[in-house]
């Protein structure tokens, strides 16, 4: 009872959001069936899940298309809630990547032919689909439980895409859409939405702590680095051929900003001069012991210009498949920064926590259908992705606070065959909320819902 209570809880803080109580009553009651639907998450499939596919449907659609409200304001009551696991005096960590999920049809809005980021090095496959920016924010649940951080999704948008001129279009249609192009890419939204995200946590009470943003070798360009930010720093992974310098210093050139002597991450590295340090950091579900180089007062020329950064070097992790087999290697990673004032284990730890953003990918793709709805509105297209992991958001809030972040024994008893875990799954948190809400039809009915385990499994095989 205690996490479905607490997931209507959190539902019912969006209704100051929309511009009718009985909207938002509606939104609330589909996060909860979108959380209770088994197997393919349609919107029809989500009403059968809580009985009400004998009802009219056309308002839960227009939910959707019509309604007006905005996608980033359902993530305010995460902002607020995880402000609630982070210390008031230390920086609040936003780690940031992008994702594709597959959409078809001719004429979904922003659905393109994309790379395949699952196809093999050696043939490059291709999938129809959306990109989408996702940031989330990442609770240091290692500091309060001795368990691995959680990242709560706090944004999820499309990326923007410029409709492409014909092929009889004129030169200047097509110099005019080229121009266009370079001036909106993934990155240049990704910017806004960080301003924005930063807006968020300032109306949430955070306006005077830094938020680190833990980005993708994706990020790591001119775009970000030499963004304005207020309040803001930046750590992302960068290639290890990167072009790097000091400042030159030259009293015979004064005006000259850039030394002539370069150097790459991988050198970093295999200079013997710079000796590794070591340091006890949070990963794999225990701490472990990481090496790690770093470089001060670095410039990036054609990224980050005269800003300065720090470069730090990971050194690749052992790790063993079996106890007796022998150790492999991970590739080392190199990061870049312009968090000058923070201290080097807060950083690294930070990185490694970014981790958690791709195990939001994954629960939101293969447990929580994030792209599964058939709708094929333009506004329904953005708006219901972001819904659904809106919905997966506040289960991970409401379990935080409900049981805390270690996987205790009011969950279900996993089989035998699994290994022990400190923290539950989203499979864990699924299976609790369908318990409870078997086991309390009475807050369910508050929601004006009722669910049925036989007959949802019944309608969701038909």
């Amino acid at each position: 009872m205690k996490l479905l209570a607490t997931f209507l809880n959190i539902g019912n803080e969006l209704t100051p959001m929309f511009s009718q109580e009985r909207t938002a009553r509606r939104a609330t009651r589909l996060l909860l069936s979108n959380l209770l639907c088994i197997g393919r998450h349609w919107l029809t499939r989500i009403l059968c899940a809580t009985n009400r596919d004998q009802c009219d449907w056309s308002a839960d659609y227009r939910l959707f298309s019509r309604s007006p409200w905005k996608t980033r304001d359902l993530f305010e009551p995460a902002i607020r809630r995880s402000l609630e696991y982070l210390d008031k005096d230390e920086f609040i960590c936003v780690a940031g990547d992008e994702t594709k999920i597959k959409r078809g049809g001719r004429k979904v809005k922003r659905s393109r032919w994309m790379r395949d980021p699952l196809s093999p090095p050696f043939q490059v496959n291709f999938i129809k689909g959306i990109r989408i920016i996702q940031f989330a924010a990442i609770l240091p649940l290692h500091r309060i439980a001795g368990v691995t951080a959680r990242s709560i999704p706090i944004l999820f948008e499309p990326v923007e895409s410029l409709p492409k001129p014909k092929k009889k279009a004129g030169e200047k249609e097509k110099a005019a859409y080229n121009k266009a192009k370079r001036i909106n890419t993934m990155c240049d939204q990704s910017v806004e939405h960080m301003r924005n995200i930063r807006k968020g946590f300032d109306a949430a009470g955070a306006y005077a702590r830094i938020i680190l943003f833990t980005l993708d070798g994706g990020f790591c360009n001119r775009k970000v680095f030499k963004a304005i930010l207020e309040r803001c720093r930046v750590l992302a992974r960068c290639r290890k051929d990167a072009k790097l310098c000091f400042a030159a210093n030259d009293p015979a050139h004064p005006q000259k900003k850039y030394a002539e002597d370069k150097f790459t991450p991988e050198s970093v590295r295999k200079d013997e001069s710079i000796p590794f340090q070591s340091g006890k950091f949070f990963i794999g579900g225990k701490m472990r012991n990481i090496r790690y180089k770093e470089v001060r007062n670095v410039l990036w020329q054609r990224g980050a210009g005269t800003k300065t950064l720090r470069l730090i070097v990971l050194a690749p992790i052992p790790y063993h498949l079996s106890p007796n087999s022998k150790a492999n290697y991970r590739e080392p990673a190199y990061l870049l920064t312009d968090a000058n004032d923070m201290k080097i284990h807060q950083l690294i730890q930070a990185y490694v926590d970014r981790w958690e953003i791709e195990v939001n990918h994954r629960d939101e793709k293969q447990h929580l259908g994030v792209g599964d709805p058939q709708v094929w509105n333009d506004a329904s297209v953005d708006r219901f992705p972001a819904f659904i992991v809106a919905s997966y958001a506040f289960l991970l809030l409401a379990s935080l606070e409900a049981y805390g972040a270690k996987r205790t024994d009011e969950y279900l008893q996993p089989p035998k065959w699994q290994r022990r875990r400190s923290r539950p799954s989203c499979l864990d948190l699924l299976a609790m909320l369908r318990k409870e809400a078997i086991e309390n039809p009475e807050l369910l009915e508050s929601a004006d819902l009722s669910f049925e385990p036989a007959e949802a499994c019944l309608k969701a095989a038909a």
